[in-house]
Formats: structure tokens, sequence, C-alpha cells
């Protein structure tokens, strides 16, 4: 082992959502207030209200005033009346870390000693995964993107860095990048959850080591065409070495994922 280079490093993980709303798509009643009630939403009509049955639930208005949905012309859409706020824009979305899902807030991914004779990857048991998950209403879909700081995993000490590609890693060969390796998505879903090129590839926890690039640019790595219900994705991290690499204990990346949904 004398003379084999190695080094430490550390992924750190944030999460961050935006929605795309074309301004003139959508339009709210004013919130009414004092100083111990607030009016989230109102209706004129002839009645209404909540309704249950052993099997069902209702939220609904009688004769409300000037309703429809799909209202459109060459620059507007709406969707006027009280049911009309059941279906406002929302996204939900989370990123945490660990050996399983979901995960853990705010620990980080520490690939740990890195050596030219293996590829270091979340491995399900000593390694960290990235989970994921999301939901959105948007009818046009939603999309995951990733970027990081460094354009690899460098160290602090001084400018050494590993560079990340979208590749097949080796031991022995310097590398670094991400890759999906599940993704589903709740059975009531109307779109499926589906990792994006060059993420989607056959990678695995022990030999699968094809890699997509992180770099300070967004890239997509999961995407729904639609509204989407429970999606769930595990993320892969791999790094390896060659015999040139500067050992050090300071290694480390950020890697940032943002949830977009386009309505």
């Amino acid at each position: 082992m004398l003379g084999l280079k190695i080094r430490r490093s550390l992924i750190a993980v944030f999460v961050a959502t935006s929605l795309i709303l074309p301004m003139s798509e959508f339009a709210y009643a004013e919130t009414m207030s004092s100083t111990n009630y607030k009016i989230q939403t109102d209706v004129m009509s002839q009645g209404g209200g909540n309704a249950s049955s052993a099997s069902f639930k209702a939220n609904d208005s009688v004769g409300d005033l000037a309703t429809g949905q799909d209202l459109t012309s060459a620059n507007y859409r709406a969707c006027s009346g009280f049911e009309c706020f059941g279906s406002a824009p929302y996204i939900t979305f989370s990123v945490k870390s660990g050996i399983s899902a979901p995960g853990t807030d705010g620990i980080p991914v520490a690939l740990g000693t890195l050596t030219t004779g293996a590829v270091a990857t979340s491995n399900g048991s000593t390694i960290n995964s990235i989970f994921i998950t999301a939901e959105s209403n948007a009818g046009s879909g939603a999309i995951v993107t990733v970027t990081d700081v460094n354009n690899g995993l460098k160290r602090s000490s001084t400018a050494d860095i590993v560079g990340s590609s979208t590749a097949s890693l080796v031991a022995g060969t310097p590398g670094y990048g991400v890759c999906v390796f599940s993704s589903t998505q709740g059975g009531t879903s109307p779109t499926t959850f589906n990792a994006v090129s060059p993420y989607a590839s056959t990678c695995n926890k022990t030999t699968g080591h094809f890699v997509g690039l992180v770099s300070t640019s967004p890239n997509s790595i999961l995407a729904s065409t639609g509204q989407l219900v429970a999606g769930q994705a595990e993320i892969l991290v791999k790094a390896a070495i060659g015999g040139t690499t500067a050992a050090g204990s300071d290694y480390a990346d950020t890697l940032t994922f943002i949830e977009t949904g386009t309505y």
C-alpha cells in the first residue's frame, strides 16, 4: 500500500423549490382579515359546505355565481367560482440523506477514504444515498435539477480537484458524479416520476458505476410530464481517484436540488 493516494470527501446536500407561473394565468380573490379572523376565500351562493359519509367527502357550493373552468382567450386563462380555489398551484419537495429511505435532514454523504483500488459509492450500508420526495399539481410537469459549487470534488486548502463528468467510473481513474438508482410514484399519480439521461443509467450500489456529471449549471435529473403524486427517488453518489490525485482529507462538494413546476 506504500505510496497509495488517499483522501476523504464529503458531500453536502441542499434543497429548493420553485414555481413557473405565467402571470396572466392566475387571479385570486383578496384575503380579508381582522384582528381575530381571516377569510382566505369567499363565494356568493345559495348554500353548500362540507359533507361526508363512510366512503366519500365533499366540499361544495350551491348556486355559485359566474362559475366556469377552462375559460381561455389568446392571452388569458381563467377558472372562476369557489371550487376553483381547490386547485391552487402547489409543490411539495424534500431532499434527505441516509442509508435507507426516507433519510434524515441535514446529514452529508461521506464517501470516506478513497483509494485507487475501488470506486466509492453510496452502498446501502456505510455510505449514504440521497432520497428525494416530490409532489406537484403542475399540469405541464415538474423537473428536478441538480447543481454543485465546484464542478467536482475540491480541496479547501489547495486548488486540487477531482473533476466531474458523465462517464463509467473505474478504480484508478479520477471521476465523480451521481446517478438515479430508483424512482417511483404513488398509485394514484397521473404521471410517472422518471430519471433523465444521463442519470437514468443502470447504476447500482456494487459494480454499476455509470454517472452523470454535476456542475455549476443546472442539469435535469428527474421529471414528470404532468401532475405528480408521491414521487420518490434514490440517488447514488460515486467517486474514484487516480495515482496522481493529490492526497488530502478536505475534498468536498455541495449539491443543490431544485424542483420546478410548470403550470
